[in-house]
């Protein structure tokens, strides 16, 4: 089993981040580092981290205090922007839900409207088609349909024009 850890590890760690290794460090500990494996990793790592370290204190940029108050200036200004948006942001949810809401209600008072349309459909079906339940499969598919595309027109409609209401204040 090998040994991980020295007695003299610290006095190396120690040595290389006062900027003494090797040259200005004791001499036996020089000595010890170059003959114990650990020291060795250490010195050798410890060094490297230290001369990283100096030379990104040298390397660091400051922005100057103008340009930082700028940032801080308009950090604040979009800050206050989105906290001033938000009730806007749920009125336009509110708005949407109304649109919505009255969508739906105008398609339900127009129901009983597209009934006499499937009666008809399902009227010129049966006339084409000599086996009634080829007819009835095909009527029930064009009600549908016809449901369908009446529901699209009338989204089609109401959405530009819930959409011109919702944004024509902005």
């Amino acid at each position: 089993m090998t040994r991980n850890e020295c007695i003299h590890e610290p006095f190396v760690v120690e040595a290389v981040l006062a900027g003494q290794w090797p040259e200005q460090a004791n001499e036996v500990l020089v000595a010890h580092a170059d003959e114990c494996e650990v020291c060795r990793e250490v010195a050798v790592l410890t060094t490297l981290i230290h001369d990283d370290h100096e030379r990104s204190r040298f390397e660091v940029q400051v922005p100057a205090a103008g340009q930082v108050w700028w940032r801080s200036a308009i950090r604040a200004r979009l800050e206050s922007t989105q906290t001033a948006m938000r009730p806007m942001s749920w009125m336009h949810a509110v708005t949407a839900a109304i649109t919505a809401g009255v969508l739906l209600a105008l398609v339900t008072a127009a129901w009983p409207m597209l009934a006499p349309i499937g009666h008809l459909i399902w009227n010129v079906v049966l006339g084409y088609f000599p086996n009634p339940e080829v007819a009835a499969a095909l009527a029930g598919g064009l009600r549908q349909m016809a449901v369908l595309g009446v529901l699209a027109v009338a989204v089609l409609l109401a959405a530009p024009l819930a959409l011109y209401y919702v944004l024509s204040g902005d």
